[in-house]
């Protein structure tokens, strides 16, 4: 009996350690909002025990964000809980992927993604967005969200709010007719779509939903047929796009506009929304004396290096005001006219900001208006559609484009006419590393990858690769530019190399051509005071992290300069100013003002480029040209995707590059339409 008894016990613990042994690991997933985008964590669990937490969150900004990738899942697993510490400067990446195991665990104790015991009542949040605070109200029931509102913000105008797809005005109403949080951010604005629904989900929780309530996805915003057949096709809604899709349809076309991004405004909607002109009926109103002669004069002065289309620079300056009568009957109002640096007179800076301000972020005054014009005069819109390729007939000609829509699937839009306004290259690393000499940090918007490019060259279409760029160098610290300063700036090697006080491109392309990655503002005080008057300049001195010196020598070594040659720069520097006139530079008497003190300043500015140069080779009709200079039948181009013959290596003037986007769309439109 005994033996037995021991044989079953020892069976029983055979079982026993079998049975722990083949318990079986289980992985979990949850998602929610981050900063940039959405943040998923897939939660490995043995038994009741986390041994793994893995987070994917591509959208996060790199260094910030992703410090909590990295860090948090470490401190969950050795918690076993999600009841940890946030990772201080990433607050909303951290409370995102903590959100996100909370719905991976709920999941696992049998949680479903509906609301339950919601204590009925109207919450608020408050949240971060793209420019700072927002404040996001939710009304619920037991159930379900009744309503959500954007109560205040202070999101850009045409990328956060402002249009009929920004997420201000597209994301409650996702939110609430699909009774989810998992509905698509606005691609081009998940900042502010992130935003929105960390604020819904802060108040949920206060009424007292679960982690993982209203998580169910919802159907696929801007949902696209599979086939199109229209007149003309436009590829890329930034002012050019939205210029000629308006203009067919004034010719009586029937038009479609496909925009790879969630918004329309491309570059545009990211810039300052000025527009260069002369002869307007706006610098008339304001008692400016200007023509079109003197217009091309002016942009013919840039033609150093012989790549100006001479044809249409001029038909630029004797139509561009037409282009501006032509905006202001699609609702885009000019609301001042100034100049974008004091020697670039006379005023023909033509701005459509309401706060009368040469800022980025503020070219929603032409391309909401735009957008807004274009759906009323009846013209398709499809958001969020890439477009692959160009159809051709067995002759070669254009015939129309072929997509892909955000569920990935195949959209194939035949036209008459294609017209290409898809932008620049600036975020495309490939096309961009031709620059890497002096290493230019691109502010492009995220849909400028180089498509039309792409396409077109397939297609055989003549591109020319220009090295100039809209360029300027930029002190992060204290936003110094040099476009109105007097101070001294010198290059890598502590020389100085252009008139200081040019427009802010101007002065760039003298560094760029020496490949310099950095170039140095020289400034002084003396006892404490510095001669300089501009705000950049007196802010940058009183800096904790400023880089000075006692001497110039000792400067010199801070940043890596021969001493003895920024020395002998800065003598040269101040005889001139003795002088009076700038027999090098010929810089103005009135902006030299001598670099003396008790204590040197050196205030480091990067290359940072807006626009890139070049591209298809266009004649003054917007047709596209193959390698024998002859249009391709079909396929028309404008804008930044196509500003070869428009600019050499230097950008004149602010407002030059949407002021020819516009015009160069009009034209391509109408040709399109009479051919």
């Amino acid at each position: 009996m005994k033996k037995i008894t021991t044989s079953l016990l020892a069976l029983l613990m055979i079982l026993s350690v079998t049975a722990c042994s083949s318990v079986q690991e289980e992985t979990f997933e949850g998602s929610a909002q981050g900063y940039g985008g959405t943040v998923t964590a897939k939660v490995t669990f043995k038994a009741d025990k986390m041994t793994s937490v893995a987070v994917v969150a591509p959208d996060e900004t790199e260094g910030v964000g992703s410090r909590a990738v990295e860090e948090l899942p470490e401190k969950i697993v050795a918690a076993n809980s999600a009841d940890v510490d946030v990772c201080a400067g990433a607050t909303m990446t951290s409370k995102a992927i903590l959100s996100a195991v909370k719905q991976a665990i709920g999941k696992k104790n049998g949680e479903t993604g509906s609301t339950t015991a919601m204590t009925e009542g109207t919450y608020s949040a408050v949240v971060a967005g793209h420019n700072g605070e927002m404040t996001v109200e939710t009304t619920v029931d037991s159930t379900s969200i009744l309503e959500v509102k954007i109560i205040s913000h202070t999101e850009t105008y045409g990328i956060g709010y402002g249009s009929v797809m920004t997420p201000v005005e597209v994301l409650p109403q996702r939110i609430v007719e699909h009774q989810t949080l998992n509905v698509d951010n606005v691609s081009a604005a998940t900042v502010t779509s992130s935003a929105i629904k960390a604020g819904v989900r802060d108040c949920l929780t206060q009424a007292g939903a679960s982690e993982t309530a209203m998580s169910e996805a919802a159907p696929k915003a801007n949902p696209t047929e599979a086939e199109y057949t229209v007149d003309i096709a436009v590829i890329g809604g930034g002012a050019a796009g939205l210029t000629a899709a308006n203009t067919a349809l004034d010719e009586g076309k029937t038009v479609l506009l496909v925009e790879k991004m969630g918004i329309t405004g491309g570059s545009t909607v990211q810039s300052g929304g000025n527009i260069f002109a002369a002869g307007t009926s706006a610098q008339k109103a304001n008692g400016i004396e200007d023509s079109a002669e003197d217009l091309n004069q002016f942009l013919m002065s840039y033609d150093e290096d012989q790549l100006l289309n001479a044809e249409m620079i001029q038909d630029y300056a004797e139509h561009i005001a037409e282009d501006l009568d032509y905006l202001a009957d699609q609702g885009v109002q000019v609301t001042y006219v100034t100049t974008a640096q004091p020697t670039l007179t006379p005023n023909r800076l033509h701005l459509t900001s309401p706060k009368n301000e040469i800022a980025s972020g503020i070219g929603g005054g032409i391309t909401v208006p735009l957008t807004k014009s274009m759906l009323e005069k009846g013209g398709t819109l499809l958001l969020e559609t890439r477009a692959e390729a160009l159809l051709t007939d067995e002759q070669g000609q254009v015939i129309g484009v072929q997509a892909v829509n955000q569920s990935g699937e195949t959209v194939t839009i035949h036209a008459h006419s294609v017209i290409l306004t898809t932008g620049g290259y600036g975020s495309n690393p490939e096309m961009t590393a031709r620059f890497a000499s002096f290493n230019p940090i691109f502010n492009s918007a995220a849909s400028s990858t180089g498509d039309g490019l792409t396409m077109a060259g397939e297609v055989g279409a003549q591109i020319f690769d220009s090295n100039g760029l809209q360029l300027q160098y930029v002190d992060f610290n204290t936003g110094e530019t040099g476009s109105t300063a007097s101070g001294l700036v010198v290059d890598m090697q502590g020389k100085r190399l252009a008139n200081e006080h040019s427009y802010q491109s101007v002065s760039a392309e003298a560094f760029k051509r020496e490949n310099s990655a950095v170039n140095y503002y020289i400034t002084a005080t003396k006892d404490g005071v510095c001669a300089e008057p501009y705000p950049t300049v007196q802010y940058g001195v009183t800096l904790e992290n400023a880089v000075k010196a006692s001497s110039l020598e000792e400067l010199a070594t801070l940043i890596k300069v021969d001493p003895a040659v920024l020395k002998a720069t800065v003598e040269r520097y101040n005889d001139l100013c003795a002088k009076g006139p700038d027999e090098d530079f010929a810089k103005p008497a009135d902006w030299m003002i001598p670099v003396e003190g008790d204590t040197y300043y050196a205030f480091a500015r990067y290359p940072v480029a807006a626009a890139t140069f070049g591209g298809l080779v266009i004649d003054a009709q917007g047709r596209v040209l193959n390698q024998d200079n002859k249009p391709i039948s079909g396929l028309y181009a404008a804008g930044e995707v196509a500003l070869t013959g428009v600019f050499a290596n230097v950008y004149p003037s602010c407002g030059l590059a949407i002021g020819n986007s516009i015009h160069m769309a009009r034209n391509a439109a109408v040709t399109a339409c009479g051919e």
